[in-house]
């Protein structure tokens, strides 16, 4: 873990600690935000930071606080007050929304807040699956009681990740009460890491051989394993695992020849067939072009897998070849 990511955590624990209302730092009771009596403060020992995370601060109450009930929204507020979303009695949801990228896994969470007594909260991570989608519990902790600053921890020791188009919510969802309330939290994570392995460039796939299906005509595709290397004299497979289980990428060199009429060649990771951006075009017939780029494999029954999509009108083909330089981890 890096200082300056341990001086980041730190100023935002106290800079959150700072603004809980009611609570004094020198542990003298003060007044809450609507005048109640509350406590000294407790001892908090702070989040323990985990080597090598990035850290995030996040405020409750930037969605505003829903009734649970009929699902009405009582406030709505576009900042990190919570102050006022807590009146007496009322009962909701308040959200804390961390935004982080897609692919990021979450180790811990720390949620800070304050009470005059002995109220609880039901803090909960949510994974949220588009907006307006469903929402699902990843994790589910009763903070403790007061009087003073309250913390409540979760952590995950094989980390949480969502997916691309997910995303995390924070909740404080429970009986609100004027005398205590949750106030922010302190995300550690890690972003995924992709690492290059470069290769001799070794051939996976060359259509001008019978193995390997002949030329692609227009609006078809073929799904290929990129894993093995073959001799590009023979088409014979002469090194198993170029492209080793796990891998999670690949940059590639694709060729097209022979051509008949224009075209265009899309690819897909794994066994898809969504045709989501050209890879190389063509004008005519007798052309041979290439291009190079990266693309994610497939998981699963299409691990170390691709797909080649030839878009063009009617009677259009092109024999194609495949060549891998390197993969990510």
């Amino acid at each position: 873990m890096s200082s300056r990511f341990r001086l980041l955590s730190m100023v935002g624990l106290l800079l959150l600690l700072l603004v809980l209302p009611g609570i004094s730092l020198a542990g003298s009771p003060t007044a809450g935000p609507f005048g109640q009596p509350v406590g000294p403060k407790v001892a908090s020992v702070g989040p323990t930071i985990l080597p090598g995370v990035q850290v995030l601060s996040v405020g409750f109450g930037d969605s505003g606080t829903f009734d649970m009930a009929s699902g009405a929204t009582l406030v709505w507020q576009n900042n990190s007050s919570i102050l006022s979303t807590y009146s007496s009695g009322a009962t909701g949801i308040v959200m804390a929304a961390p935004r982080l990228p897609a692919g990021a896994t979450v180790w811990q969470v720390d949620a800070y807040g304050y009470s005059s007594g002995a109220t609880t909260h039901s803090i909960q991570l949510e994974d949220a699956s588009g907006f307006g989608g469903p929402i699902g519990a990843l994790a589910i902790q009763t903070s403790p009681a007061g009087p003073g600053v309250v913390q409540t921890t979760m952590t995950f020791p094989s980390g949480v990740t969502l997916a691309q188009g997910h995303a995390w919510f924070l909740l404080d969802a429970s009986a609100k009460s004027a005398t205590s309330a949750f106030v922010g939290a302190i995300f550690q994570y890690t972003l995924a890491t992709a690492a290059l392995v470069p290769l001799t460039p070794a051939r996976v796939f060359d259509s001008r051989f019978g193995a390997f299906g002949g030329k692609l005509l227009a609006g078809t595709h073929r799904t290929i394993n990129v894993k093995d290397a073959i001799d590009p004299t023979t088409g014979v497979v002469n090194l198993v695992d170029a492209i080793p289980q796990g891998a999670k990428a690949v940059s590639f060199n694709v060729t097209v020849t022979q051509t008949v009429g224009a075209g265009f060649l899309a690819l897909a990771p794994g066994a898809g067939t969504t045709v989501t951006a050209s890879t190389l075009n063509w004008a005519g017939s007798g052309v041979t072009v290439a291009n190079g780029g990266l693309i994610a494999l497939g998981s699963g029954a299409a691990e170390r897998q691709i797909t080649l999509i030839l878009v063009g009108p009617a009677g259009s083909s092109a024999h194609v070849i495949v060549d891998i330089t390197g993969y990510y981890w």
